[in-house]
């Protein structure tokens, strides 16, 4: 049995699990997953670099077949400036998609509260990880994917 579209919104905060790094949230009818996998800015004797990388998920709910669509979208930029100038890149993806990204080390000095560190930041970021527990709930919630063309290639 399907649960109604209304009592499916209540539902979500129940999902958010304050160990994880994201979080779930119904936004105009639609239910929105959203992850800042990283953003730092690391001070360097001579330079400054930064990184900022975020995640967001949209699922869209069509009641009368009991089926839902899904869009990912993510940003990330870094940028550097030191004595030989400026530099900055920015990237996007939407659409849908599989990605991991593990251990990724930024920097080797971090200025915290504690004053400066040498330690580097590390990072681990996974599709599956919010997509999974998103999709299980709404398979037994009684609502499916849509099937499309390519599902068969995107299946997460």
């Amino acid at each position: 049995m399907t649960t109604p579209l209304a009592e499916l919104l209540a539902a979500i905060p129940s999902l958010n699990d304050p160990k994880e790094p994201f979080a779930y949230q119904v936004r105009d009818g639609a239910i929105g997953g959203s992850w800042d996998i990283v953003r730092a800015t690391t001070p360097y004797p001579t330079e400054v670099e930064s990184i900022n990388k975020d995640y967001e998920i949209t699922v869209t709910l069509d009641p009368a077949k009991n089926t839902f669509e899904f869009n990912e979208r993510k940003t990330s930029s870094e940028g550097s400036v030191d004595a030989g100038g400026a530099g900055f890149e920015k990237s996007f993806f939407s659409g849908k998609s599989t990605s991991k990204e593990f251990s990724f080390e930024f920097g080797g000095v971090r200025k915290t509260d504690d004053g400066i560190t040498v330690a580097p930041l590390a990072y681990s970021f996974e599709t599956s990880r919010i997509k999974d527990p998103l999709f299980a709930f709404l398979d037994q919630h009684g609502w499916h994917r849509k099937k499309g063309l390519l599902s068969g290639l995107f299946n997460h």
